[in-house]
């Protein structure tokens, strides 16, 4: 629309100002005198700002979104007026779509555009479901335009002042109602973050206001959906699952040793030594069982597997604690008579364990058995931990940053 030679005289310095918009401008800023005027029926009193804002997407420039050229015409800069906060809204125009907003509030911004459609909401309800999509009441809010510049489709500093606002959040999208005495209009957002605002226009991002807090439609943790972290959740437990499962059932489990022990046995020495017995199949898995006849007693001992080709040893502990008894009428126990040592990756070759055992007053006997190639249940849950961290973490930031979010609403469905 750039280039027209359609001009307007200001009323108040009659400077000529050419006019982009033609026919279509109902309002403008004076290019010399920055007032604020309307053009034939909708001329009003003329109004001055007294401050001023520089545009950080000057006026005429052209940027494409969704692959449709659009063209700044004008920036209204807005102050709500309860909490007095003030927001950005730049015009924007493209001869086929027609005019839209880029609004931006704190460096987050949001494309908005009017829509027919009317959503499927009661004048009085406070959420409301639109293509699968569930907004919720975020803002009720008048606003004043506090300052202007360039070219309008209407005029927008008296309509701001008589019309009332809701927006309805589902991020990163947005639906803003805009009622007054006599019209009704509604608006349809989506979320866009500067570095798309600086592409879209061709400027360096740095130029762009910097962001401070949450967009209240910015949307986390980038792209991902609950529903993809769900869904991508079961799926990795069904495939630990079913891993799991394949390899305990390829598991051989095969028992090269087995043995009783008594105390009166040692005498004068301080471990048993278990017969040789042999592992076979390179490194595999070796789980050693050790059982105790206990009641409201333990069992301690040291255990040295030693490889008699090489002799190397692999020393590990095992404490056996069984107790149990009654209080208040009802029965109790905890631990267990039976307790297991899992040892990963050990090699081939002939082997023993010496044990050194740590009897208690009335423990006075334990039995040892060595089982080959066991599938251990202990690594699939500790996978499955670690890879939980993502979606618990996901799920406990979505949460804080939902909160942080809300808190800046009078509609917020947190208790605060």
């Amino acid at each position: 629309m750039s280039g027209s030679s359609y001009t307007i005289a200001c009323p108040k310095c009659q400077t000529v100002n050419t006019v982009r918009g033609k026919a279509m401008t109902l309002a403008l800023t004076c290019s010399s005198c920055k007032t604020y005027f309307g053009v034939g029926k909708w001329s009003k009193d003329l109004t001055t700002f007294g401050t001023s804002y520089e545009p950080v997407l000057p006026i005429g420039a052209k940027g494409k979104i969704d692959g449709k050229v659009y063209e700044v015409m004008g920036l209204v800069v807005k102050k709500e007026q309860k909490y007095k906060y003030d927001w950005r809204e730049y015009i924007i125009f493209n001869p086929f779509e027609g005019y839209a907003f880029l609004s931006e509030y704190n460096g987050h911004w949001n494309m908005v555009w009017p829509v027919d459609d009317v959503p499927p909401l009661a004048m009085s309800a406070s959420d409301f479901v639109d293509e699968g999509f569930h907004f919720r009441l975020f803002q009720k809010y008048k606003a004043k335009v506090i300052y202007a510049v360039g070219e309008f489709f209407f005029d927008v500093v008296h309509i701001t002042e008589t019309t009332f606002n809701r927006e309805f959040i589902a991020p990163p999208l947005l639906f803003a109602l805009e009622k007054s005495d006599d019209s009704v209009l509604w608006c349809k957002g989506e979320y866009m973050t500067p570095s798309e605002v600086a592409s879209a226009f061709q400027i360096p991002v740095s130029k762009l206001p910097s962001k401070t807090g949450m967009g209240y439609t910015q949307p986390m943790m980038g792209k991902i959906k609950n529903g993809a972290v769900v869904s991508f959740s079961i799926l990795v437990f069904i495939f630990l699952l079913i891993a799991q499962m394949f390899f305990s059932g390829s598991a051989e489990e095969k028992v090269v040793y087995q043995g009783n022990f008594f105390q009166a046995d040692l005498k004068d020495q301080k471990f048993f030594k278990t017969s040789s017995f042999t592992l076979e199949g390179g490194s595999k898995s070796l789980e050693v069982v050790v059982v105790a006849p206990l009641l409201n007693d333990w069992f301690f001992a040291e255990f040295s597997l030693i490889d008699e080709t090489t002799g190397t040893e692999t020393i590990f502990t095992k404490d056996v604690e069984y107790y149990q008894g009654y209080e208040d009428g009802e029965s109790w126990s905890e631990g267990s008579t039976k307790g297991e040592a899992f040892l990963s990756q050990i090699p081939a070759g002939k082997y023993h364990i010496n044990i050194y055992p740590e009897f208690s007053t009335s423990s006075h006997e334990f039995s040892l058995t060595v089982k080959r190639d066991v599938a251990a249940w202990s690594n699939f849950w500790l996978t499955l931990l670690m890879l939980s961290v993502f979606p618990i973490g996901y799920f406990i930031r979505r949460n804080w940053m939902e909160k942080k979010r809300w808190s800046e609403s009078d509609y917020s469905p947190y208790e605060y």
